[in-house]
């Protein structure tokens, strides 16, 4: 047996015995893990655009008056947008009918929702909105667009600019 008289040998045989046991549990420990197979991410499908209806709100929409009440609320919404024709430097400020087709020149303008903050938050207006040229029916925008931040969701066009002002329900 080996006598151990430096204070710094104790230390390796100590590090040592600790490292190898480390070794050996790891190694039992490593065995009971198992591998999981590979996602394709090419196969999986999106799921934004599965409608997930929990029991009671489908219970809720068998309701007439429900229904009723939420068809009114779109048909009484309108959402105030200006366009801006560069070319002949004229603003036109413009609402629309949530829900419904505008034309104006050769812009075909849908409004799909409007949002309005609530009187406590910082005041906030968004439309979602898609534009189409008409005789294309090429889709050019397609999203929210922000009353107070229009440089993040603007309109491409190269005659046409478009900005939302208001959302407002009659």
């Amino acid at each position: 047996m080996m006598i151990i008289k430096n204070g710094v040998q104790k230390i390796r045989v100590i590090f040592n015995i600790l490292f190898l046991s480390l070794l050996l549990f790891s190694n039992l420990y490593a065995q009971n893990i198992e591998d999981l197979p590979l996602i394709n991410l090419n196969e999986l499908e999106p799921t934004y655009e599965d409608e997930v209806l929990d029991q009671n709100i489908e219970n809720d929409l068998k309701d007439k008056d429900f229904i009723k009440s939420k068809n009114k609320n779109f048909e009484e919404s309108f959402a105030t947008v200006s366009l801006l024709n560069k070319i002949t430097a004229e603003v036109k400020t413009i609402d629309i009918k949530l829900k419904e087709n505008y034309l104006y020149e050769e812009l075909k303008i849908y409004v799909i929702d409007c949002y309005n903050s609530k009187p406590l938050e910082k005041a906030e207006t968004a439309v979602y909105l898609n534009i189409y040229i008409e005789k294309t029916m090429k889709k050019i925008f397609n999203g929210w667009m922000i009353k107070s931040l229009p440089s993040i969701s603007s309109m491409e066009h190269p005659i046409y600019d478009l900005w939302v002002d208001d959302c407002y329900k009659l």
